[in-house]
């Protein structure tokens, strides 16, 4: 077994802070999505711990195994670590608090643990209760942009793994987070990824729209969220 973490953060952690079946005895939420994830609380602090599991048709045969033993290479590690570069560039990102990869044989197990992003909830969840302002989505795609602009490129940019935090009567870029960081990296050698980038989130909001019969999401609201990604002023 082997652990990365932040010592300012965490002190000394092992593998039962891991254990996602323990951790969800006395978890405080659960999240949403192809990976296992529970909020719950250590040293003060109020966590994220995120199970890896694949998805896909492979699922049936690896369950939560992935092939390699460099560990440096591992889902949970890169991970962190592009959690940990974004942090420094102070991209709004949850901030990486441990990783963990358990190697057996060809295979191995991997866990990561983030501070959790108080009163946030997804995009995806909140357009399912109601209408989103264009203050919030022009705010959206101010988020999205500042990641482009960092030549950051999310592998899965979807309603699921966009938080809006601290609602209120009016949003700023910082308060529109990006989350679940998986297969992430940076990309500078081409800008040709940023429109596909963009058109993976609409399919996603055009799927959810598809299959909920209320969901507030209309055209208009992709013209509000690229008119924010453009930086057109009000």
């Amino acid at each position: 077994m082997h652990i990365l973490y932040d010592a300012s953060l965490i002190e000394h952690p092992d593998a039962s802070l891991f254990d996602i079946n323990r951790q969800g005895q006395s978890a405080t939420g659960m999240a949403s999505g192809r990976s296992h994830a529970v909020f719950f609380s250590h040293q003060g602090n109020d966590l994220v711990l995120k199970h890896y599991e694949r998805g896909g048709k492979i699922a049936l045969l690896l369950g939560d195994k992935y092939l390699g033993r460099q560990i440096d290479r591992s889902r949970s590690f890169k991970e962190w670590r592009l959690l940990k570069k974004m942090k420094a560039m102070e991209l709004p990102v949850p901030e990486p608090v441990a990783a963990k990869v358990a190697v057996s044989g060809p295979f191995y197990r991997a866990d990561l643990i983030t501070r959790e992003i108080k009163q946030a909830e997804t995009l995806a969840d909140y357009l399912l209760r109601q209408n989103l302002d264009e203050e919030k989505w022009r705010a959206v795609g101010k988020c999205i942009r500042r990641f482009h602009d960092a030549s950051v490129y999310h592998a899965d940019l979807n309603a699921r793994n966009i938080l809006l935090a601290n609602e209120g009567q009016s949003v700023e870029a910082e308060s529109v987070y990006l989350i679940d960081f998986d297969k992430g990296q940076f990309r500078y050698m081409s800008d040709n990824w940023k429109p596909a980038n963009l058109a993976r989130l609409q399919r996603s909001l055009n799927k959810f729209k598809t299959h909920n019969t209320s969901f507030y999401f209309e055209a208009v609201n992709w013209q509000q969220l690229m008119a924010g990604y453009s930086g057109v002023d009000d």
